[in-house]
């Protein structure tokens, strides 16, 4: 997924930084969005005013001051809106921008920042394998998780098949502790199901454990797994649920040479 962290631009007089709380912005729902100024000149900056562009048919509602008498030198105003997309914005990549307009010297300036937004993606109508899914955010332990390969090194796609004790699966997700992949399902699923372990890339070395939370609440852990165990069957009742977290952890040891496979990962769901 493309990185959709926050954008900053930069002036001799200060900064200003756009950034969402998330990655992904929930159609519908309010989302908070900060834009922060920093003062970088020897005085007092006076009348800072901070304003929000956004896509047609989205809405900004204050949740604090966007507006600051005096910012002192060094200090940072921290504007902050509640952003709601239209219910049925589509599923792609947005931009959003940030002003501030302050006076200094006697002089009026301005300060630009933008950042890129995505909305959730679509939740499944169907059962689905996760590989073929996408998911709202990634955090992995090494390198970026892969789609029915094993984690590889730092890049993209250099996995290997996923392989648990000599079990190959065709379809499955690689990650690496420590690891979070959260998928958006609208509360039109069941269940979730895959066969996991430490892959066999990594010889003897490594030790994995798995889990699956619910809208925050953890719905299943599995044993720590080693390179001779054998894949474990996991299910996880998810039924209702918005979000869904597949988690990787190190099983108490350390992330060192944790290459876990979730084989044959997938959501049951109905229409």
């Amino acid at each position: 997924m493309t990185d959709l962290g926050p954008a900053t631009r930069k002036a001799a007089c200060g900064t200003l930084s756009l950034a969402p709380a998330q990655e992904t912005l929930e159609p519908g729902q309010e989302n908070e969005i900060k834009a922060v100024f920093t003062n970088f000149e020897p005085a007092p900056v006076t009348g800072v005013e901070v304003d929000l562009a956004l896509p047609e048919g989205w809405r900004a509602e204050p949740a604090d001051a966007v507006g600051f008498a005096s910012v002192a030198p060094g200090a940072k105003a921290t504007a902050t809106w509640q952003v709601t997309p239209p219910v049925d914005a589509e599923y792609q990549a947005y931009s959003l921008g940030a002003e501030a307009v302050y006076t200094v010297g006697g002089e009026t300036r301005k300060l630009g920042a933008t950042a890129s937004v995505r909305t959730l993606p679509p939740p499944p109508t169907a059962g689905a394998y996760a590989s073929d899914l996408d998911w709202v955010s990634m955090e992995n332990g090494w390198g970026p998780a892969e789609r029915d390969m094993s984690n590889g090194e730092t890049g993209a796609g250099d996995g290997k098949p996923l392989t648990v004790d000599g079990t190959v699966f065709a379809k499955g997700l690689g990650t690496a502790s420590p690891g979070r992949i959260r998928y958006y399902l609208g509360g039109k699923c069941t269940s979730f199901t895959a066969q996991v372990g430490q892959d066999d890339s990594q010889g003897t070395r490594g030790s994995v454990q798995f889990g699956v939370a619910a809208d925050g609440t953890e719905r299943v852990k599995s044993p720590v797994l080693r390179a001779a165990d054998r894949p474990w069957p996991l299910t996880a009742d998810v039924t209702g649920a918005k979000y869904v977290d597949l988690l990787t952890g190190d099983g108490g040891d350390g992330p060192g040479n944790d290459h876990a496979d979730w084989g044959n990962a997938r959501f049951h769901c109905a229409g």
